[in-house]
């Protein structure tokens, strides 16, 4: 983070009017693993659920930051990219992923009080990991109004641009969990 943190500031000390926007936390590390930073990929047969069924946070579905409108470039506004279908649960990441696989899954509900112990007592960087989830999800920091003196919601601003949703880029995950499948198969 040290390292990124150094690029930001000469970039702002050079002088260029560019925002950093990083989606990459959603779409790289909460999306596949519907959330839990104990796992590598989507679950098979059980889920951890953090947190109630109500708290929501927001999910990237992909990499809308990267192609995102060409026009926010000139814009001076704040962009916030916050698609009102990526508002979701845990619970309701779990239901998408369950219905995209076709298969239940155990749900194992790990209430905030044990997973704010579990950030306190876990080694570097599950405890970074855990409090990031914790962050986005149970702390609603991504359940806030943006203040129009702060900026602009991105599908607001461009709502002709197809923003990627978390359905859509569920089912990139499950081509990719097939394709997976199919090379260590044949690999035997």
């Amino acid at each position: 983070l040290l390292s990124k943190y150094r690029v930001r500031e000469a970039i702002r000390a050079a002088g260029i009017p560019h925002t950093f926007i990083c989606s990459y936390w959603a779409h790289g590390f909460v999306i596949p693993r519907i959330g839990d930073p104990h796992v590598d990929c989507p679950p098979g047969t059980k889920a951890t659920v953090f947190g109630d069924e109500k708290t929501r946070g927001h999910e990237h579905g992909g990499d809308e930051s990267r192609a995102g409108p060409t026009d926010a470039e000139q814009d001076p506004v704040d962009l916030y990219v916050r698609p009102p279908a990526n508002i979701c649960s845990f619970s309701h990441l779990v239901s998408l992923w369950e219905d995209k696989t076709g298969r239940s899954l155990d749900k194992y509900y790990v209430p905030e009080n044990e997973w704010l112990k579990r950030i306190q007592e876990s080694p570097f960087p599950l405890n970074f990991q855990l409090a990031m989830v914790h962050a986005t999800v149970a702390a609603g920091v991504c359940d806030q109004t943006i203040h129009e003196s702060a900026g602009v919601e991105a599908t607001q601003l461009y709502p002709d641009f197809n923003f990627v949703t978390v359905h859509d880029y569920m089912d990139s995950l499950l081509l990719a969990q097939d394709h997976f499948k199919n090379q260590t198969t044949t690999m035997a």
